[in-house]
């Protein structure tokens, strides 16, 4: 026997998948290194971390499936167009056992691997278990022992044409070589008639989901029968490995390569026309005739031997080139390849399970907690810490910043207070038709600071004094001269104080657009989990019904303040009021003073004084100034005292203003507070005890429906708790590896 068979006999025992003699302690070692990343493809990690693995990627029928039969020693499914239809896992373990098979299923929507039938002993039921564990792959509402007992075992139209659940095939025995590698569906070109043209694309990115991940080893089967550049498998391949770092390409079908072409395919072979890190390989697998046959793998493992050795170009090549021939070649270094890969990922792949650990154990702490026990107690302990919550929210949380409801208050309320002050009566004590609109004095301020007079001036609170006291003379009736009806004084207080209503609305509503969107929120917070049994929307509506009454009822407190303002001015505080009284007719005298009135009134008939104007201009006078004119005619008493007078109820009603808005601001705050505010907070308990029904007989029915969890949150909450286990269990693995 040639150099090439001999060496291959001669490597058989010392030698298995890139794996020692069983018996050495490198053998054992690097046994655990697969061992542990097998185990953690079984915990479910490889949709969750970057795990070492071998992918076998290719195009449809360029003998992928006979590859795997080689490297594995078993059958799998035969069928028209596309064989594999979803990722299938073979695990190829060497021991001092009997042959045997086991086969589970891995799919996303459970943590635990599903065992599919017994363990198998004999070869020839594998083809078929296999195929029935795809079916049932394909069809995952059926329950997994439709697949496995049914005979015959009969399909229509599956579920699904491709599938990202995985088959698991656990093979060992003295015979088997030690790899570990998932073959993936063959690229789709193009689709049958009657076919599905999403499977094209549906099979794309399966495969692109695997060979994506750079701890992905990808064998690239390529056909020697087809043009290598009509083979997309190896577009793949090169888009997402464009410098041959990882994939490992394996030519399939020598024996069917056209004569005079062979130079083309020892050129890939010897790694210079289109170059990998791990070189190029090349297999040969049994023809049809001799599967339909029923060749045995030995015989079939011979027969790529002879091949090698008696074929040319095969026959002739260089060692080197040798050394990569046939499928024991080809299963060594894989082997190897992936042997190092682990031993290179593992320290990093321990450190991202701690992390992907301790990551899930504080997305579950976030979560709210599942509540077990009486339904009714739950439901009275949730409303409990919901109206502790909504009492620290009415008290004030310093926490919240400027931003928290009590501090909000506080700063409506002075805005507030700025709206009611600028609607305070500006009196100018000069006549309306003598001067411009000015800023007649100094803005004093009172001993606190405040100022005494609004920031703006707003043209519908000016009063001139002669506004003043033609209101003044015309309201008098049976009084004494030189008296004047307290009535002018009433008559301007309730101008100004019925226009307080609308900013007591405005800061009432943002106060309580506020209250209703941090309600709403501590709603959430208590009850969000509880949205599917309709709890959350129950107590919202409670809620909101109940402010609704405690809204109205501060309405209608508002209104009866501003109306009992503006009914009838009144004051206990007489010493502020004649201080204020005091304050400003002095203001208004001084400045009365320094415009220099006239000494006398308007003419009580304005013909007259045309006439005398007309006269004047008739001598040869022309003067047509009425003050200049009005000082000619004597000063009457009535002259002399109405200004002062006017002065006097300016500075009367002026002052009862500055005392009555600051009360008034104070009655409207207060009345947020304790209707609004506090009103809900003191009947809340009660509200909910009606609205829930509570006091019912049925209300454990009642409560356990309310309990129900959202289903989004119990989704999550499940898979959290299966990352969980997954993660804590790949703890284990890594902590129990010798040292």
């Amino acid at each position: 026997m040639s150099d090439y068979s001999s060496s291959q006999s001669d490597n058989d025992n010392a030698f298995a998948g890139g794996l020692s003699d069983p018996d050495s302690i490198q053998y054992r070692h690097r046994r655990q290194v697969f061992d542990i990343i097998n185990r953690l493809h079984s915990h479910g990690l490889q949709h969750q971390m970057d795990l070492p693995q071998i992918a076998v990627v290719g195009s449809q029928s360029v003998g992928k499936s006979s590859l795997i039969e080689s490297v594995s020693g078993i059958t799998l499914p035969r069928a028209t167009g596309t064989c594999t239809r979803c990722p299938i896992e073979c695990r190829l373990s060497r021991t001092d056992t009997s042959w045997s098979c086991e086969v589970y299923l891995r799919v996303a929507r459970q943590s635990a691997e599903i065992q599919f039938g017994t363990p198998i002993t004999d070869k020839a039921e594998v083809q078929e278990r296999i195929r029935r564990a795809q079916q049932a792959i394909l069809n995952p509402s059926r329950p997994t022992s439709d697949f496995i007992h049914a005979q015959p075992l009969t399909i229509g139209q599956n579920e699904h044409s491709f599938s990202s659940d995985l088959i698991s095939v656990r093979i060992s025995g003295r015979d088997v070589d030690d790899l570990s590698f998932v073959d993936l569906p063959g690229i789709i070109a193009s689709v049958r008639q009657g076919g599905r043209e999403a499977d094209i694309r549906e099979v794309k990115d399966l495969v692109m989901s695997f060979i994506t991940k750079p701890s992905c080893l990808i064998l690239l089967v390529v056909s020697c029968e087809t043009d290598i550049e009509n083979q997309g498998a190896r577009q793949l391949a090169k888009q997402v490995d464009p410098n041959g770092e990882r994939t490992i390409p394996v030519l399939t079908k020598p024996d069917r390569i056209a004569t005079a072409e062979h130079a083309t395919w020892v050129r890939l072979l010897e790694n210079q026309q289109e170059y990998f890190k791990h070189g190029w390989f090349c297999v040969k697998q049994s023809n049809q005739q001799q599967l339909d046959d029923g060749i045995s793998w030995a015989e079939a493992r011979q027969n790529e031997i002879e091949f090698f050795e008696h074929v040319m170009p095969w026959s002739g090549l260089d060692d080197n080139l040798r050394r990569r021939l046939g499928t024991r070649a080809l299963t060594q270094s894989l082997g190897l390849t992936l042997f190092h890969l682990i031993c290179e990922r593992l320290p990093g792949l321990y450190q991202e399970v701690l992390r992907k650990l301790q990551a899930t154990k504080d997305a579950i702490a976030q979560l709210p907690k599942k509540l077990e026990g009486d339904p009714v107690g739950i439901i009275w302990k949730i409303l409990g810490v919901f109206h502790r919550d909504v009492a620290q929210l009415v008290a004030g949380r310093p926490e919240d910043g400027a931003q928290g409801l009590l501090q909000l208050l506080h700063r409506y309320r002075l805005r507030f207070r700025e709206a009611i002050f600028n609607q305070a009566p500006q009196f100018m004590p000069y006549k309306k038709f003598r001067h411009p609109l000015l800023d007649y004095l100094p803005k004093n301020v009172e001993s606190g600071g405040e100022p005494l007079e609004p920031s703006t001036q707003d043209s519908s609170t000016l009063v001139f004094l002669d506004e003043v006291m033609d209101f003044a003379a015309n309201a008098i009736t049976r009084e004494l001269p030189a008296n004047y009806p307290y009535a002018v004084k009433k008559a301007y207080v309730a101008r100004f104080t019925a226009r307080w209503l609308q900013p007591a609305q405005n800061f009432f509503e943002k106060m309580e657009q506020q209250f209703v969107k941090e309600l709403k929120k501590l709603v959430a917070i208590h009850f969000s989990q509880f949205a599917a049994g309709g709890l959350e929307k129950a107590i919202l509506e409670i809620v909101l019904t109940q402010l609704k009454l405690c809204s109205n009822r501060t309405q209608e407190k508002m209104v009866e303040c501003v109306a009992l303002e503006h009914e009838e001015p009144m004051t206990s505080n007489e010493g502020y009021l004649a201080d204020y009284k005091a304050i400003f007719y002095a203001r208004y005298t001084e400045h009365y003073k320094r415009t220099d009135p006239p000494t006398s009134g308007r003419p009580r008939n304005p013909v007259h004084m045309q006439n005398v104007i007309t006269n004047l201009a008739n001598m040869g006078i022309h003067h047509n100034e009425e003050d200049l004119l009005l000082r000619l005619r004597p000063a009457t008493a009535a002259d002399a005292t109405l200004p002062e007078v006017a002065i006097e109820i300016m500075a009367e009603v002026r002052a009862y203003y500055q005392i009555a808005f600051k009360r008034f601001v104070d009655y409207i705050a207060l009345i947020i507070d304790f209707n609004l505010l506090k009103g809900l907070d003191r009947t809340i308990d009660e509200a909910l005890f009606v609205g829930l029904s509570l006091g019912k007989h049925d209300v454990r029915e009642r409560a356990s429906n309310f309990l129900k969890e959202d289903t989004d949150l119990e989704r999550r909450r499940i898979i959290l708790d299966q990352d969980l286990e997954r993660f804590e269990k790949a703890c284990l693995e890594f902590e129990n590896i010798p040292g």
